[in-house]
């Protein structure tokens, strides 16, 4: 690896993905409102550079550097170039918590604290090969097959492989996998080749991003800058979090940045009227179904949450009707469009509904073990249930909270529906698919923390409100 090749994998998708952020959303005018644009942006530029190697680069990798770097070039300028021509005039007003006393020095503290931990990710990251199984089994084996052909041939199954002796084409137990992640692993060894330690840094760079995004995401809403940093810090700090980025190969982090970064977009176009965030929540699910299989279920969790909100008044005593029409419309296209995500789903449900209690209550018991007997999670678990009891005169006259408490609460029963009343129960008591999943809700489980506990109720949000107006 070289410093400008390597420099333009990494500079790229942030110019790439805050433009377009910047575009959907208005031109920030805070400092707070750039961390969510450079962070939520760097990680939807690196996913949408994935989507460039696919498109530009697929019959020649070594040609994709060069060509993903100049489109992303222009794309990024028009999307910043949007922002100032849409930018708007009118003053800022809205919410802004005091600054605490002493304040800066807890700061320094707390950025202190979270660079000692990036640099001990960054040791650890390059000091060893992709570890975890499914990893270089699944999401990197493709990556892997193609940056060492030059190429990108196409996965097929295993019959079809086998009648086409003749065809460029490969198989694996993953064939029918969304291949964005591949792509964007893809996009990452496009400077120095297969080289698995600094292609996994791209995880140390997600974790970076989710948590600039995040601050700026609870300031946005309110929250004071040393609560947010200390959010930023309890959401940096969960041990499985920590696993994910330390051993570089998995996809739950990327769907849980993107869930999270859609569930505020959604929370603050509801919250302030920031009819824009719809462009950010759109793209997002659009993304998700394309980087694990269950980010199609996420994603019509979203889009149902949209159709929520949209609904006029005098219709939303029927939105739960509408809103189980929408979803059954959803999944109808999906099983049209053959969606991989649809078989993978009737694998899981076809043995129908358990009720003889003979899997059920392991099943609950293992998911029971994973939230509060293992080590996880530090003290999520028992902080969330305690913060909404303790301060539940507070959040209950918050409608963001509410909102936020809503959106975190249906993914989380479909999950404990999965695993107690389907197939998929057998694998609960493995724990990894469990906390695959938690992981996948837990920066909106910290981000609904850090709301119930810091967010000012006497504060609250004005429609019409800036998109940075709270930064």
């Amino acid at each position: 690896m070289s410093g400008l090749p390597a420099l333009v994998v990494w500079l790229a998708p942030l110019l790439l993905g805050s433009g377009l952020w910047a575009a959907a959303v208005g031109w920030p005018r805070r400092g707070c409102a750039l961390a969510t644009v450079f962070g939520g942006g760097w990680i939807v530029g690196a996913l949408c550079c994935g989507l460039l190697m696919r498109a530009l680069s697929a019959t020649d990798l070594s040609a994709g550097l060069a060509r993903v770097g100049v489109a992303a070039l222009a794309i990024g300028s028009a999307g910043w170039a949007v922002a100032w021509w849409s930018r708007e005039r009118s003053p800022l007003h809205g919410p802004v918590a005091a600054p605490l006393r002493g304040g800066h020095v807890v700061a320094i503290l707390i950025l202190l604290a979270l660079a000692w931990r990036a640099w001990l990710f960054a040791t650890d990251i390059t000091s060893h090969p992709t570890l975890p199984w499914d990893a270089w089994a699944v999401w990197q084996a493709k990556a892997k097959m193609w940056v060492l052909a030059d190429h990108a041939s196409p996965y097929v199954s295993f019959g079809r492989w086998l009648l086409q002796p003749q065809v460029d084409v490969r198989t694996t137990s993953a064939w029918n996998y969304p291949e964005l992640l591949p792509w964007t692993v893809t996009w990452f060894a496009v400077d120095s080749g297969w080289i698995e330690p600094w292609i996994n840094l791209a995880w140390l760079g997600l974790w970076a991003a989710l948590l600039a995004a995040h601050y700026g995401q609870w300031r946005a809403l309110g929250v004071s800058p040393i609560h947010a940093l200390a959010g930023v810090y309890l959401l940096a700090s969960l041990p499985l979090l920590d696993a994910h980025v330390a051993l570089g190969g998995y996809a739950d982090l990327w769907v849980a940045a993107l869930m999270s970064f859609a569930g505020h977009a959604w929370l603050r176009w509801r919250e302030t009227g920031e009819h824009r965030q719809l462009l950010v929540l759109a793209g997002i699910v659009a993304l998700l179904p394309m980087i694990k299989l269950e980010g199609a279920v996420w994603s019509i969790v979203l889009g149902v949450a949209v159709v929520f909100g949209i609904l006029p008044r005098r219709m939303r005593s029927k939105r739960f009707l509408i809103g189980a029409a929408v979803a059954a419309f959803a999944i109808v296209l999906c099983v049209t469009l053959s969606v991989p995500w649809v078989a993978v789903a009737r694998r899981y449900v076809q043995d129908s509904i358990v009720f003889d209690g003979g899997r059920v209550g392991p099943s609950l018991h293992a998911l029971a073990n994973a939230l509060w007997g293992q080590w996880n999670w530090n003290l999520l678990w028992f902080a969330l249930p305690a913060a909404l009891f303790w301060r539940r005169a507070q959040w209950s006259r918050s409608t963001a909270v509410r909102r936020m408490f809503v959106l975190v609460a249906v993914p989380l029963l479909l999950i404990v529906g999965l695993f107690a009343l389907t197939a998929a129960a057998r694998y609960a008591q493995s724990y990894s698919a469990v906390n695959r999943l938690l992981l996948q809700l837990t920066p909106m489980l910290v981000s609904l923390l850090v709301l119930v506990l810091w967010l000012p109720a006497d504060q609250p949000a004005e429609p019409g409100l800036p998109a940075d107006a709270a930064a």
